[in-house]
């Protein structure tokens, strides 16, 4: 009776584990939905969208980067200790994941569809303000999210499958993101981004209220109920547990190089292949190899062991990006979408890898510091996570911007933001102040002039469009001029809206006006509709403004500072992660097995002792 009795206990534990599971894992979708849409697409966001001078995008990025980490260091732990001292009836975690999906995307909403009010300087301080709103709300959120993911089960196959599943989840949520942004926004940047933060948004909190509504939290010892944790135990707790800081220095250079192909993915492309929407496939392909790695990783797991799993991984990613920094100097193999795509998948399978094993050790830091301390502490422990990806981010922004800057390539960037700008403002402009607007803009198109200049050697023509005017006094009437003035226009770029295609917007589709240089009184009719349009066909012939004015522009030095940020100094913090784990972590399956027979020993102990 007693073994039936015991068998019918562990089936039901069983089912509401499966149940915990699936409902933990599959709400990973929204929440790195969103995650990508701040960590991915924010630079791109700014550097595409918004027309800022150097000074203003460098400031950004550094105080997004710096300040936000600063703020990160501090309100991290804290938000650990907090949720390691709540004892709600409503559970542990699940108060705080809660009000973190709620906050979190009220203020992406809010981030993304007020900002137009605000240019320049302004737009500076109203996303650096939003940012650090988001950053606490989302802090909330991801360390009670990542904390509950270590209380769902303590034994090996349970948690390895757990974990397993949250990882696919959050990679196919990032593959959605990363997809359905790279496909809306070119060509419409303020418009797309409108609409994607707020389906975003919406499904990240719809999928955090239904798993927080219907899942179950593990019911807690008596000693966790009693445990007060004060900031001193907290830091105590951080500072005796070696493995997850070990752990959590590999991972800071893992997230940090992992993460500059795909933050730089975007100029990299338009660089090399062009403005071309083509960009999706390669984004396509980075989540589906993603998700098809960690698919496949507890069978190689099993068959290699995670120490041997991760050497495998880092060598079959830095193959690949080998292959990344060779192609296109040669005929024999070309820069295209199908050698990109290739050695991409080399290394997204790789990285993929290497971070399933990494997440599981990191997770298994909990067991540990109960091994050793004897108390679990899953939200102290499992908040180096968020913040040492939080850190990474910081210098990954860092090293974007440096990189953009040094090369020039933020400066050649700015054409297709304005152009991309000024589409926002014209398509929801009046006929009428579409006139004045085209009337305005011509003006100052007419103060700049062609010069050309013939090589005597080669008899070779070239066109060099230079303004008759000084562009600080230029900029000058600019932010002056009634029409103009806010429309985030500046003189070094001006030129490229003269190659913007005016539209007649009909039932049957777009008919083409006129360049914008072309334009003359009288093309605009009221009572028609009216857009502007970056890429397209006109008359048969294809034509493109972001590449007349970034990819025809760029340098080989822009090409090599890009190509190194993408491939070379990734390797290299790859690497160090590998040796960090490989020379300092000792957790592997057979630790991992010896740790827990100690820790249920302990607790059969004492139970032995309570019930005498």
């Amino acid at each position: 009776m007693a073994t039936k009795a015991l068998k019918t206990e562990l089936s039901a534990e069983d089912r509401q584990f499966n149940r915990n599971k699936w409902l933990f894992s599959v709400s990973g979708i929204g929440r790195d939905m969103s995650y990508q849409l701040i960590a991915s697409f924010l630079l791109t966001y700014i550097q595409f969208g918004m027309t800022l001078t150097i000074a203003q995008f460098t400031t950004i990025s550094l105080l997004i980067g710096i300040a936000g980490r600063i703020w990160d260091a501090i309100n991290d732990p804290m938000m650990g200790a907090i949720i390691e001292g709540t004892h709600m009836k409503f559970g542990k975690f699940r108060p705080w994941i809660l009000i973190g999906a709620l906050l979190t995307g009220t203020i992406i909403i809010l981030m993304f569809n007020i900002q137009t009010v605000f240019t320049g300087w302004g737009f500076v301080v109203y996303m650096v303000i939003m940012y650090l709103l988001w950053e606490s709300a989302f802090t909330m959120n991801d360390i009670g999210y990542w904390s509950m993911l270590a209380s769902l089960s303590s034994k090996k196959e349970q948690r390895n499958s757990a974990t397993m599943l949250t990882v696919v989840f959050a990679g196919l949520g990032a593959f959605i993101g990363q997809g359905g942004i790279s496909f809306l926004y070119p060509g419409n940047v303020l418009q797309a981004f409108r609409w994607i933060s707020i389906g975003i948004a919406v499904i990240f909190m719809a999928m955090q209220v239904v798993m927080v509504v219907f899942i179950r939290e593990r019911p807690r010892s008596l000693m966790e109920v009693n445990e007060k944790v004060s900031f001193r135990q907290m830091w105590q707790t951080i500072r005796k547990n070696d493995q997850i800081l070990w752990m959590t220095l590999s991972m800071l250079f893992y997230n940090i190089g992992s993460s500059l192909l795909v933050g730089l993915a975007y100029n990299l492309y338009y660089l090399e292949i062009g403005y071309d929407g083509n960009a999706i496939v390669f984004i396509a392909i980075f989540g589906v190899f993603n998700i098809l790695a960690q698919v496949f990783y507890p069978k190689l797991a099993n068959w290699l062991g995670r120490r041997k799993l991760q050497i495998v991984s880092i060598i079959v990613a830095c193959v690949g990006y080998l292959g990344i920094a060779l192609i296109g100097w040669t005929s024999i193999l070309p820069f295209n979408l199908i050698t990109l795509s290739i050695f991409g998948i080399l290394v997204f399978v790789g990285q993929a890898l290497f971070y399933m094993a990494s997440i599981i050790n990191m997770t298994n830091c909990v067991e540990y510091n109960e091994y050793k301390r004897g108390e679990r502490n899953e939200a102290v422990v499992s908040t180096l996570r968020p913040l040492m990806a939080k850190f990474a981010d910081a210098m990954k922004y860092g090293i974007i911007t440096l990189v953009l800057i040094v090369s020039a390539v933020y400066g050649l960037s700015q054409n297709i933001s304005t152009v991309e700008a000024q589409k926002g403002y014209f398509d929801r402009m009046t006929v009428a102040e579409q006139v004045e607007y085209l009337d305005a803009v011509n003006r100052y198109l007419h103060m700049y002039d062609d010069v050309v200049m013939e090589d005597p050697e080669t008899g070779e023509v070239q066109v060099t469009t230079t303004c008759m005017v000084n562009f600080d006094e230029l900029n000058e009437r600019l932010s002056n001029d009634p029409v103009l003035k806010g429309r985030q226009i500046s003189a070094e770029y001006l030129f490229a809206i003269g190659d913007v295609a005016i539209m007649e917007k009909t039932e049957d589709g777009n008919i083409f006006v006129a360049f914008v240089n072309d334009y003359k009184s009288g093309d605009l009719v009221e009572g028609k509709t009216y857009i502007f349009l970056l890429s397209g066909e006109i008359d048969g012939v294809a034509f493109n403004v972001a590449n007349i004015h970034f990819k025809e522009q760029s340098t080989m030095s822009m090409r090599l500072w890009i190509r190194a940020a993408v491939t070379v100094v990734p390797m290299l913090f790859l690497f160090a992660a590998l040796i960090i784990q490989h020379k300092k972590f000792v957790i592997d399956e057979k630790y991992y097995d010896m740790m827990m027979e100690e820790i249920n020993s302990r607790k059969a102990a004492t139970e032995d002792t309570d019930s005498n």
